[in-house]
Order: C-alpha cells, then sequence, then structure tokens
C-alpha cells in the first residue's frame, strides 16, 4: 500500500467512530448512557491508532505528538488562544440566530449527574485530545501525501471535523468549520497539536462550564 493510501485509510478508519457517535448521543435514554458511548468511541479510535504506533505503522510525529515543535508553544497557544477567543465573541453576534436550526433531539449535560464533574474534567480533555490528534495531527499527515497547498488542507481538515458535530445544528457546525480551520492552520506552524490541544479543551470548558 503506497503512503497516500495508508494514511488516508487510517485516517477515514480513524474517523468513522466520531461519525457514529452522534447516534448515541440521539438515541441515547440517559446522560450517563451518552457519555460511556462517547468515550468508548473516542477510546477506540485512540486504541487504533495506538497499535499501529506500537507497531511502527505510524511516528508519533504523524499525530502531531510532538513537543518541539516549529516555534515557542507557549507564545502560539497563546495566540491561538485569543484567535479563538475573537472569533467565538463574534459567533456570538453573528451567528446567534442560528441557535437550534437544523439540530437533533441529542441528550442534555446532566449537572446533577454524579458523572458531570467528570465529564467536564477527564471527558472534556478526551474530546480535546482525540480530536486534535485525529482531526488535526493525523488529518494533516494524511492530507500531506495529497496536496501541501495549506490553504487546501486547512479546508479539508475544518470541513470533516464540523461534519463530525453534524447533530448538533448548524450554528455549532459552522463554529466547528472555523475553529477547524484556526486550529489547523497554528498545528501547521509550529507542527504540534500542543497549544490546539490546549486551547480546545479550555474551549469546551468555556462554553459548557
Amino acid at each position: 500500500m503506497n503512503a497516500v493510501n495508508h494514511k488516508g485509510m487510517i485516517y477515514l478508519i480513524a474517523v468513522i467512530p466520531f461519525f457514529l457517535n452522534d447516534f448515541s448521543n440521539i438515541h441515547a435514554s440517559s446522560y450517563e448512557q451518552w457519555v460511556l458511548v462517547d468515550y468508548a468511541c473516542r477510546m477506540a479510535s485512540l486504541l487504533f491508532l495506538g497499535v499501529l504506533v506500537f507497531k511502527r505503522r505510524l511516528k508519533p510525529g504523524d499525530l502531531g505528538l510532538s513537543l518541539d515543535g516549529k516555534g515557542p508553544l507557549v507564545f502560539w497557544t497563546l495566540i491561538l488562544a485569543g484567535m479563538t477567543m475573537a472569533y467565538c465573541l463574534v459567533s456570538e453576534v453573528l451567528l446567534k440566530p442560528l441557535d437550534g436550526l437544523w439540530s437533533a433531539p441529542v441528550v442534555e449535560y446532566d449537572r446533577e449527574s454524579a458523572i458531570f464533574l467528570v465529564d467536564m474534567t477527564f471527558g472534556l480533555a478526551l474530546v480535546a485530545v482525540s480530536e486534535e490528534i485525529i482531526f488535526r495531527g493525523l488529518a494533516l499527515s494524511a492530507l500531506k501525501a495529497y496536496t501541501r497547498n495549506p490553504v487546501v488542507i486547512a479546508l479539508a481538515s475544518a470541513f470533516v471535523f464540523a461534519l463530525i458535530h453534524w447533530s448538533t445544528g448548524v450554528r455549532n457546525i459552522l463554529d466547528c468549520f472555523v475553529y477547524g480551520m484556526i486550529f489547523m492552520a497554528v498545528t501547521m506552524r509550529v507542527r504540534s497539536i500542543a497549544p490546539a490541544t490546549v486551547v480546545h479543551f479550555l474551549l469546551d470548558y468555556y462554553l459548557l462550564a
């Protein structure tokens, strides 16, 4: 299998559980049930990639797992945080009318649940780590086998990232597309998913807390 098909196929397989995950949210009968399925889907993709790294079919760098990226990571984390917050404020003004448009009935966060605190800490960390590894790190490696155009890579990866949120409504899909482009732009610049992972966690915490 050539490099193009190899990484592209791995990316496709890793993404599938994320598309299927929303079906569990739509049909879940409780917050706890949805959380368990959500975690299982994410961990399945991470386990799949972990096995490939162990077997040396992938390198950690193929997943964006590098702490010695190009440029000061703390500086770019702050830059990314500023860009993300700026868009968040713009979205709240311009896209507010789209709230509730074309969204599927999904389980809401239950702040009274015994597992809510775990979900807001471990759960959000799992979301940030899994999505950045797959939709920024692995996506970058897979798409670079097809094109070196950074704009095409950012647009394509953001499109797929937006699609995995298909059940959450038009506004959130558009927001995820923009966040996906911003996160990928910084990931390509620093060659590490570290800044995007930190900001992703903080953004989700800000939006959900």
